[in-house]
C-alpha cells in the first residue's frame, strides 16, 4: 500500500509540474476538444460520418504536445481528461494529418487562431484529411505549375473575380450567371494547358473538399460565411504562388452556392468525380467549345485589363527570379540529397515552380528522412519533379552530426556522410 501511495504521489506531482510549466491552459485546450467534438457531431450528416478523431496540438518551439486521446504507444501522460507530452525533434510540426506513435492524428501548430470559428474550421479541415481514405478519397499528387504562368494566373484570377461577384450579388439568378462566367474562365484555362483539368481536379478533391468541410463545420452562419469567402478572395491576390493554394479558395465558393440547391451535394462527389463537369452541370453551363474572343468579351466585366497588366509585369520580373534559382541549384556548388522515406512540412502559398523537368523551389521547408532532418528557413530548396531528390546550396560547415549552409541546416543521423564530388558539388550518401 505504501508503495502504491508513493507511486500515486509521484504521478500527481508530475502532473502538477507539467500543468505549472506549460504556458497553455489545460482547461482551454480541453474546452477546444469538446467544442470540436460537438461541431463534428452536429454535422455528422455532412459525410454520413462523425469525423471526430485523434487531435494533437503542438508548440513548434518547445515541442510540447496536447492530445484528446492516448497515443497507441501510451507515451503521453493523462492530465485532467487530456494527454500531455513532448513530440520528438524529428517530427515536423504543421497543420496536417500525420501518423505518430501508432496513431493517425489531426495535428495543429500552437497557438490556435483567436476566433472560435477559425479554430473549428482549421481542426475539422485536418480531421477531414484523417477521414478521407475512409470516405473513399485517395487523390494523386499532381503538379499545377501552369498556375505560375502568366495566362494560368490570369484565368484563375478571372475565375475568382467572377466568383466574388457571385457572392456579392443580391439575386441568386445573377449569382449563377457570374458562376457560369467563372466556369468559362476555368474551362478556357484548362483547355489551353493540357492535363490541367486532371491536376487541378486532384488538388480540389484533396484540399478543396477539406476546406469546404472545415468552413461548413466552423459554425458561421450563411452571411458570415459569405463575408468570409469574399475576404479570402480579396486577400488571395497577394498570395505569392497559386500552384498549391488555389483549391482552398475555389471549391468552397462553388460549394456555398451548391449547398443552396442541394445541401448534401458533396455526397454525390467521389474520387473519380470531375468537379469542373459537376459544377457545370449543376449550374447549367454548357459550352463545349470556348473561343478566345468570347472569353475576352466576358472578361471585360471582371477587371480584365488590370489583371492582364499586372500579370504581364509579374511574368517579366519572374524570369530573372527563376534564372537565379536555376543558377543556384544547377550551376553553383550545391548539395544533392536522395529522398528515401520523406515526410515534410511547408507553406503551400509560396512555392516557385521551375520548368516541368526541373522541379519546384520551396522557399521554406522541413524534411524528415532516414538520413536526418533538413530545415530550410531562407534561400530555398529545390525538390525535383520526381520527388526523389532535393537540392540545397553548398554546405559551409560539415561535422559528423550537423551540416549548415546559407539559410539551412541538416541534423545528420548516424550512417550517413557528405562526399565532395570532382565537379565541386556535394552528395549525401550512406557511410560504408
Amino acid at each position: 500500500m505504501r508503495r502504491q501511495a508513493f507511486i500515486l504521489l509521484i504521478l500527481l506531482f508530475s502532473e502538477l509540474v507539467i500543468a505549472q510549466s506549460s504556458k497553455y491552459s489545460i482547461d482551454e485546450i480541453s474546452n477546444f476538444f469538446t467544442q470540436t467534438r460537438v461541431a463534428t457531431e452536429s454535422h455528422s450528416a455532412l459525410w454520413d460520418k462523425n469525423i471526430y478523431g485523434p487531435i494533437l496540438l503542438v508548440d513548434p518551439n518547445s515541442r510540447e504536445a496536447f492530445a484528446n486521446v492516448q497515443d497507441a504507444n501510451n507515451e503521453l501522460t493523462p492530465n485532467s481528461g487530456i494527454f500531455i507530452g513532448k513530440i520528438p525533434r524529428d517530427l515536423p510540426v504543421s497543420n496536417t494529418d500525420i501518423t505518430w506513435n501508432g496513431t493517425h492524428w489531426a495535428m495543429l501548430s500552437l497557438p490556435l487562431p483567436e476566433k472560435l470559428y477559425d479554430r473549428i474550421d482549421l481542426v475539422t479541415h485536418e480531421l477531414f484529411h484523417c477521414a478521407q481514405q475512409a470516405l473513399g478519397f485517395s487523390p494523386l499528387r499532381e503538379e499545377n505549375n501552369h498556375l505560375d504562368l502568366r495566362d494560368g494566373r490570369i484565368y484563375l484570377r478571372l475565375e475568382l473575380a467572377a466568383l466574388e461577384a457571385a457572392l456579392k450579388s443580391n439575386r441568386l439568378s445573377k449569382s449563377e450567371e457570374h458562376i457560369r462566367n467563372a466556369l468559362i474562365f476555368r474551362k478556357y484555362r484548362q483547355m489551353i494547358y493540357r492535363g490541367s483539368q486532371v491536376s487541378e481536379n486532384s488538388l480540389e478533391i484533396l484540399e478543396g473538399l477539406a476546406t469546404y468541410t472545415g468552413q461548413v463545420m466552423s459554425g458561421r452562419d450563411k452571411w458570415e460565411w459569405r463575408e468570409y469567402l469574399i475576404h479570402r478572395i480579396n486577400t488571395f491576390e497577394e498570395t505569392p504562388s497559386f500552384v498549391r493554394s488555389f483549391a482552398y479558395e475555389t471549391t468552397p465558393v462553388y460549394g456555398f452556392f451548391l449547398q443552396q440547391k442541394d445541401y448534401f451535394w458533396n455526397k454525390k462527389v467521389d474520387n473519380e468525380t470531375n468537379l469542373t463537369d459537376f459544377f457545370s452541370e449543376v449550374f447549367g453551363m454548357d459550352a463545349p467549345i470556348i473561343f478566345h474572343t468570347y472569353v475576352k468579351q466576358v472578361a471585360e466585366d471582371y477587371n480584365w485589363r488590370r489583371i492582364v497588366d499586372q500579370e504581364t509585369k509579374r511574368a517579366k520580373s519572374n524570369i530573372s527570379i527563376l534564372d537565379e534559382y536555376r543558377e543556384k541549384f544547377f550551376e553553383q556548388p550545391h548539395l544533392e540529397i536522395r529522398l528515401e522515406d520523406m515526410k515534410m512540412s511547408f507553406d503551400p502559398k509560396n512555392l516557385i515552380p521551375l520548368d516541368e523537368d526541373e522541379g519546384t523551389v520551396y522557399p521554406t521547408i522541413v524534411i524528415k528522412d532516414n538520413w536526418g532532418i533538413l530545415t530550410v528557413e531562407e534561400g530555398g530548396a529545390l525538390l525535383r519533379s520526381d520527388w526523389r531528390w532535393v537540392i540545397v546550396s553548398e554546405p559551409l560547415e560539415i561535422t559528423s552530426s550537423l551540416l549548415t549552409g546559407n539559410g539551412w541546416e541538416i541534423e545528420l543521423n548516424e550512417g550517413y556522410q557528405i562526399e565532395e564530388l570532382p565537379d565541386g558539388n556535394y552528395l549525401l550518401i550512406k557511410s560504408e
